[in-house]
C-alpha cells in the first residue's frame, strides 16, 4: 500500500565507503520494489558527476566518505559531515541521508542543522532503511532509534534546528492540532513519559496514549521523536 507523500518510484545515488556498504545498501534499496535504481560512487571525485548526471531522487551517505570537489572550489575535507555540508550548500534541494560511521548526539544536531533529512547508524535494519530513503523524499526526518533515547532531545533539537517549514511535506503542514494536543506534544518535547504528562495534565494515561496516537496520524510519523521535529520545523513548539 502507497503512503501518502511518497513517491512511487526513487533514483538513490550511494556514496559509502567501503564495497561492502555500497553493495549493501544497493540490495536493500533494488530489492524493497520502490527504487528504480542506485548508482553506487567508489570514490570522492565521481560524486559530483553522478548527482549532476543522474539527477537522483537521494542521495544516500556514510560519514567515512572521503574528500569531495568539483574543481570550483577547496576540497572539502574527509572528515564527518563535512562532505555532507559541501553537498548540502551545492545541492540544497536533495534529500540526504546519513550513515554515520559512530553516531553520537552532537552529530545528529549538525545533520539536521545541515538540512539532512536522516541520520542512521550503521546497525540500521532493512526496513527502516528502506524506509528511511522513501521518506527522504518528503522531508520527513528520520532517527537512529539508538540515538534519540536521551530525555532531553527535544530542548537539544529545538536548540540547533531552526524552523523549516519548507521542508515539511503538505499534507503535515496542513494538520491541525487541538489545544490539548498541543500541551502533550509540549511535554513530549521535553522528555516526559507518558506516565507524568498525566499527572501533569490531571488524565489518564490511556487518555495520553491515545492524545499521543491522534498527534503522529495527523504529522504522518510513526514515533513522538519525529512528531517534535516536524513541530518544532513548524514552529508550534516553543522551549
Amino acid at each position: 500500500m502507497e503512503v501518502a507523500g511518497r513517491p512511487e518510484r526513487l533514483t538513490v545515488v550511494a556514496a559509502m565507503a567501503d564495497p561492502l556498504s555500497r553493495l549493501g545498501i544497493e540490495a536493500m534499496l533494488t530489492t524493497s520494489g520502490k527504487v528504480v535504481s542506485v548508482t553506487n560512487v567508489l570514490e570522492p571525485s565521481g560524486l559530483v558527476e553522478a548527482l549532476e548526471t543522474q539527477a537522483p531522487s537521494t542521495l544516500v551517505i556514510d560519514t567515512r566518505f572521503g574528500q569531495v570537489n568539483d574543481k570550483r572550489g577547496p576540497v572539502t575535507p574527509a572528515d564527518g559531515l563535512q562532505p555532507v555540508s559541501w553537498v548540502r550548500g551545492r545541492y540544497p534541494w536533495l534529500p540526504v541521508v546519513v550513515v554515520a560511521r559512530v553516531p553520537t548526539e552532537r552529530e545528529l544536531f549538525e545533520a539536521m542543522r545541515v538540512g539532512c533529512v536522516a541520520y542512521l547508524d550503521r546497525s540500521t535494519g532493512e526496513e527502516a532503511i528502506v524506509n528511511a530513503v522513501i521518506d527522504a523524499s518528503t522531508f520527513r526526518f528520520t532517527f537512529s532509534s539508538g540515538i534519540v533515547a536521551c530525555p532531553s532531545i527535544g530542548v537539544a533539537v529545538h536548540r540547533v534546528t531552526p524552523p523549516q517549514s519548507g521542508h515539511i511535506a503538505p499534507e503535515a503542514r496542513a494538520a491541525t492540532l487541538t489545544t490539548r494536543e498541543l500541551d502533550v506534544l509540549g511535554l513530549v518535547s521535553r522528555g516526559r513519559s507518558n506516565k507524568l504528562i498525566a499527572i501533569e495534565l490531571q488524565v489518564s494515561d490511556q487518555t495520553v496514549k491515545n492524545y499521543v496516537t491522534a498527534i503522529l496520524r495527523k504529522l504522518r510519523v510513526t514515533d513522538r521523536t519525529q512528531a517534535v521535529v516536524q513541530a518544532m520545523r513548524l514552529g508550534w513548539i516553543a522551549l
